[in-house]
């Protein structure tokens, strides 16, 4: 039976995090999970601390030269079996009931596809200093449907 979400990771030189990363997503209390990561080239020793992890619900991909982001991303999305996908970064990691409630929502809403707010934290920091829906200055006190034009009008720039 397929995972309820998979969880895709690129890493490209990022030893120093990705084991935060990956144990946020291994301790979610949502558990019907994958985690692809992709290493994308790393010349650290990202892909070591990856194969630290004995989770059998992780799976590693090695890419043999650098590509970028966006192709380490279409990588796990093509070995993904997850009904929804989850995209993280390899120096961010996840709260506890994150994936739970999101799913939850987008269950209850018939939803194909749900976003919610990200904490800007400094590094070597554990508490954030704001969000990013915060720093754009927009208001969004309720749950709301988006459309394609809605959402590129009001696109928030990741800075």
């Amino acid at each position: 039976m397929n995972p309820k979400v998979s969880v895709i990771i690129p890493a490209y030189n990022t030893e120093a995090y990705i084991g935060k990363a990956i144990e946020s997503v291994l301790e979610q209390t949502l558990t019907d999970i994958e985690v692809i990561i992709v290493d994308d080239a790393s010349s650290d020793k990202t892909v070591e601390v990856v194969k630290s992890f004995t989770d059998p619900r992780l799976k590693v991909i090695v890419n043999q030269q650098n590509l970028g982001a966006a192709a380490a991303r279409n990588r796990a999305l093509r070995a993904a079996q997850g009904e929804w996908i989850a995209v993280l970064d390899s120096d961010d990691w996840y709260a506890p009931e994150r994936l739970e409630k999101l799913v939850s929502l987008a269950n209850e809403k018939n939803a194909d596809m749900i976003a919610d707010d990200l904490y800007l934290i400094k590094d070597g920091e554990t508490s954030p200093w704001s969000t990013l829906i915060q720093e754009s200055e927009e208001h969004i006190d309720k749950i709301i449907q988006i459309d394609i034009v809605y959402f590129v009008e009001t696109d928030v720039s990741a800075q």
